[in-house]
């Protein structure tokens, strides 16, 4: 538990209650770095008393926001949760952010206490002080868990809460164009319409169009009845907006730390060129025994075995640059800095010869990127275990890659 991040959560401004119970309840997994955090959705909607859909919805808001970052994706086993950390530096761009738009008192905006009676003793426990060297114990609520729950929902809806007519009224607005619906029988899909949660049925309004537009790209002949729509919440199947609009891919300039991390990765992959059989030149060398066929095979494979590599490499050396995954963006930020003449690139070069993998050929430039080494030592076994721990770090995008997914989102 890190009792610093759940006061910093506390003084932030996160939009609702149920986003701020959420994040506080993460917290509770964190270490005091903001790390190791993998409760299941089930459990977090079971010890919040959100449900399922609300908990994954705020999940996502807050990886799109970068409040938590996603270091290994769940589901690849029974009962496993999705491992986050929480980003430090964007806790803090809140916690400055409710500072600079609210100052220490959110109801008059007004950054020094007037000292009464009431106030004289202090506002918070925070080690910063909104008022230096004063302190105000607050005792926890003493209504039930159900009430106080009942309140957090009602505060999260944020000024919109939905009446019966106001339900009704989203209902009409959302299929007096369904395709098919003026010969379909209404109530069935007005039951269903409200037998969901309010965030259900904005994102089955929200999303709506582009089902429709996924529909036609698949093409189907039939569309389903609102009611199936609703009860079967096929909306889904369809990404939300913004990950729709966000961009997968970036245009990096060559040897710098993204281009590195995007030409490493592809080099984890199985090689996809065409490997030509030996020469007759080549046989003739082997009958020589000037070389063997393993030697030949090894050396078509680092030529032909990764063209893409290769034509990153080509076009490196025109100094152009090559569009890499943003996937791997965050990952790419820990890369090292290694110089053309140092001890390290030697290594890395060998590294390259050990795998069999293409090594940038002509003159580098002073500085490029590579996974970091960590420790002391054999220098070799230091690279070697760098391009594990990248592999480990990477691994849900390698997966990705590997079932056909050329975003690997």
């Amino acid at each position: 538990m890190s009792i610093a991040i759940m006061s910093q959560l506390f003084k932030a401004h996160l939009g609702s209650t149920n986003r701020k119970m959420l994040a506080v309840r993460l917290a509770d997994f964190a270490d005091d770095d903001g790390k190791g955090i993998w409760p299941t959705v089930g459990r977090l909607a079971r010890e919040t008393e959100l449900s399922e859909r609300t908990v994954q919805r705020i999940l996502s808001e807050f990886v799109d926001e970068g409040l938590l970052i996603v270091r290994r994706k769940g589901g690849w086993k029974p009962g496993e949760g999705t491992r986050y950390d929480f980003n430090m530096s964007a806790l803090v761009r809140l916690q400055a952010a409710k500072v600079a738009t609210e100052g220490c008192h959110s109801d008059t905006r007004d950054t020094v206490t007037p000292m009464t009676a009431e106030t004289g003793t202090g506002d918070t426990d925070d080690a910063e002080g909104c008022h230096g060297d004063t302190q105000t114990v607050i005792e926890p609520p003493i209504q039930p868990s159900d009430l106080r729950e009942g309140a957090r929902e009602a505060e999260g809806q944020e000024s919109q809460i939905e009446t019966e007519q106001s339900i009704e009224k989203g209902f009409w607005a959302l299929v007096k164009d369904w395709p098919g619906f003026a010969g379909m029988p209404k109530e069935p899909a007005k039951r269903a319409w409200f037998a969901l949660s309010a965030d259900e049925r904005r994102d089955a309004a929200e999303r709506f169009p582009r089902w429709l537009q996924l529909l036609k790209a698949q093409k189907k002949s039939h569309t389903p009845a609102p009611s199936t729509y609703f009860g079967e919440k096929l909306w889904m199947d369809v990404p939300a907006q913004d990950e729709v609009a966000k961009p997968v891919n970036a245009m990096a300039a060559p040897f710098g730390k993204l281009w590195s991390a995007a030409r490493i990765s592809e080099l984890l992959m199985a090689p996809t060129g065409i490997i030509a059989p030996p020469t007759q030149f080549q046989l003739s060398l082997i009958r020589q025994g000037k070389t063997t066929l393993d030697e030949v095979r090894a050396e078509q494979r680092m030529r032909c075995g990764w063209p893409s590599v290769n034509t990153m490499h080509e076009r490196a050396r025109e100094r152009q640059g090559w569009l890499c995954p943003l996937a791997l963006e965050e990952v790419a930020q820990g890369f090292q800095q290694v110089h053309r003449d140092g001890e390290q690139l030697v290594a890395w070069r060998r590294e390259h010869q050990r795998r069999g993998w293409p090594f940038p050929e002509g003159k580098l430039p002073d500085w490029s990127y590579f996974p970091p080494i960590e420790g002391d030592g054999d220098l070799d076994l230091l690279v070697a275990e760098a391009v594990e721990r990248f592999r480990d770090q990477i691994s849900d995008y390698l997966a990705n890659r590997s079932k056909g997914d050329d975003h690997a989102a």
